[in-house]
């Protein structure tokens, strides 16, 4: 089980350009490095994945990490995660990153 210190707490949905905080760390998804994720309405091989060029920041460092959705990376005193990207890919439809929403999730306290 895990140790009652560890917290995970989950910011809103923005999109590019937006910050928020997630329990201390403030978040800003900058630019879509990658995106091959499998169209919800296709077969694929491979899941794919998508990366995301976000800022990271707290009370005296700020730093800039690409984040694979659903990999944790630590910053600070715990991890950060970029944990859901809406809405999903659809085949044969462009998805402009402008339409993208971002959550991350912090675990602190590790």
């Amino acid at each position: 089980s895990l140790p009652t210190s560890v917290a995970v707490a989950a910011g809103p949905p923005i999109r590019l350009g937006q910050s928020a905080v997630v329990d201390g760390p403030r978040v800003r998804p900058m630019k879509v490095v990658e995106d091959s994720r499998c169209p919800m309405n296709a077969r694929c091989v491979w899941a794919g994945r998508i990366v995301v060029r976000t800022r990271v920041s707290g009370g005296h460092w700020s730093k800039t990490i690409d984040l694979t959705l659903g990999k944790p990376e630590p910053v600070a005193d715990g991890r950060i995660t970029l944990s859901a990207v809406t809405p999903d890919r659809i085949a044969g439809e462009r998805l402009y990153p402008r339409r993208l929403r971002f959550t991350y999730e912090f675990e602190g306290g590790l």
